[in-house]
């Protein structure tokens, strides 16, 4: 057994089960992504600024997953994604650790079951909640804290 490259092989395994994840997930313009598609983040191609975006492309940004939600966006530098003000422009996608646990990320949304750190708490979503634009501390209807 050599464990070195049984290693590798799982490696490109799970780098190649991501990037048709996030080839899968550009697959519908016209529905917002999964919730939990951000762990394609790292596989998909950086915002850009001065770029103009289709409705239902998805890029990186800062380590996040984020989809466009108009049709022929051009990106600026000074609105980037997830920042207050561009609600209707873009929806995020935040990758989650290795303990399956989304940051929350402004505007992102989640799906009944998720977990979500906020300032040090983890939240589990009891109902689905979509564009999120108050952290989960502020949305007692859709999460409730753990421990």
């Amino acid at each position: 057994m050599n464990y070195r490259n049984d290693t590798e092989t799982v490696v490109k395994y799970v780098d190649n089960l991501k990037t048709a994840g996030a080839a899968l997930a550009q697959s519908d313009p016209d529905s917002p992504p999964p919730e939990d598609m951000g762990i394609f983040a790292e596989s998909l191609p950086a915002w850009e600024a001065g770029k103009t975006y289709a409705r239902g492309a998805i890029f990186e940004y800062q380590g996040n997953a984020g989809y466009v939600k108009q049709d022929g966006v051009l990106a600026q530098e000074h609105q980037p994604p997830f920042s207050t003000g561009t609600e209707s422009i873009y929806g995020a996608r935040p990758a989650p650790d290795r303990d399956g646990i989304y940051p929350y990320v402004y505007n992102m949304s989640a799906k009944a079951g998720m977990r979500v750190r906020n300032q040090g708490v983890v939240y589990r979503c009891t109902s689905d909640c979509p564009d999120m634009l108050w952290p989960p501390s502020e949305l007692a209807a859709h999460f409730e804290a753990e421990g």
